[in-house]
């Protein structure tokens, strides 16, 4: 399986997403397992880090594994239920009582199993987490906007490449709540035939301290500018574009191949670097800026912010969608 450049083809995701559920199912993984790091499996199967995390995501949501911070991911133990028999007699009993105060209020079988039906729908619905789904062209684009969206609690996010919902729109029919995206890519996501989902665009800023080091950076020093997506490159140019001018010579490279990275900063004298690129490539390329490669080298780690008023307004968003769900507990 390939996945070059974190640009997943067709369903590639779905076809990971059976292939360990069947392991899984098979006993191949047993239960307690632990699977590898979200990294080192993304390397394993040949696609990019943002693909194997919504494999992962979607097979956590099945319960089929459990994703424990710091700790790492593990095949989910089956629940023992105590008592089975004891509990099923009592919930038989509880249904038996309901059936009787409604059949004295005049009300139908047919009409009793429709308001059931709708309270389990309504449950459901109240009690699961929001389904939120990041859309850009870039992984860089992705992880800048998840990272301010770790804070809220009961919150699923899935990250997914804007290559895969052209391709396939029918990927955002998996019941998101929400979908975020950067603001100059809304009007495209607008135009194409999506699944009815509220699109919520925010604007990407440089912080003020990538600026500030850029302009620190003496005339005529070789630059290398190194991103994880090639798009992200000129996403770079046009947000540092009147610090980073004419005056300086800027070489690009991709982040994916050790022995290529390692040449490219051994011929410059400053590297800049994308946002949150540890979480984004391997252990070993991220490792040389850590190492006796970096000494000597001026590293500019850019970083990129969501807009104020953007969070603010999906922030309500988010909020009005929790009152949404829950609402019926106070029908």
């Amino acid at each position: 399986m390939t996945d070059h450049g974190g640009q997943p083809s067709g369903l590639l995701y779905r076809k990971l997403v059976d292939l360990i559920r069947q392991e899984i199912q098979s006993g191949k993984r047993e239960p307690g397992q632990q699977l590898p790091s979200i990294r080192d499996a993304a390397a394993s199967y040949g696609v990019s880090v943002g693909t194997m995390r919504h494999v992962y995501g979607l097979l956590e949501r099945d319960g089929l594994i459990r994703m424990q911070r710091g700790r790492g991911t593990f095949v989910a133990e089956p629940e023992q239920a105590p008592d089975p028999a004891g509990r099923k007699d009592k919930a038989l009993t509880v249904i038996d009582r309901a059936i009787h105060l409604l059949s004295g209020l005049g009300f139908t079988a047919r009409e009793m199993a429709i308001f059931f039906e709708l309270r389990l729908r309504q449950k459901e619905e109240s009690t699961r987490a929001l389904r939120l789904a990041i859309v850009a062209a870039t992984a860089e684009e992705r992880s800048i906007i998840h990272r301010p969206l770790t804070d809220f609690r009961q919150i699923q996010i899935d990250r997914i490449p804007y290559s895969d919902v052209t391709a396939q729109p029918e990927r955002l029919a998996e019941g998101y709540d929400l979908l975020v995206a950067p603001a100059g890519l809304c009007t495209e996501l607008e135009s194409l035939a999506l699944p009815q989902v509220t699109i919520m665009p925010v604007v990407l800023a440089v912080s003020p301290e990538t600026l500030l080091a850029c302009q620190k950076l003496p005339k005529g020093a070789r630059i290398g500018v190194l991103t994880v997506s090639r798009d992200f490159s000129n996403i770079l140019k046009q947000a540092c574009g009147q610090v980073l001018n004419e005056s300086f010579q800027l070489d690009f490279a991709l982040f994916g191949n050790l022995e290529k990275t390692r040449r490219f900063v051994e011929r410059h004298e400053v590297i800049i670097l994308p946002p949150d690129y540890i979480s984004l490539v391997g252990s070993a390329e991220a490792a040389l800026f850590r190492g006796e490669l970096a000494r000597g080298r001026t590293l500019i780690r850019t970083a990129f912010n969501c807009d104020q008023g953007s969070l603010l307004y999906l922030t309500r968003a988010i909020e009005k969608k929790y009152g949404e769900l829950r609402e019926w507990l106070t029908g």
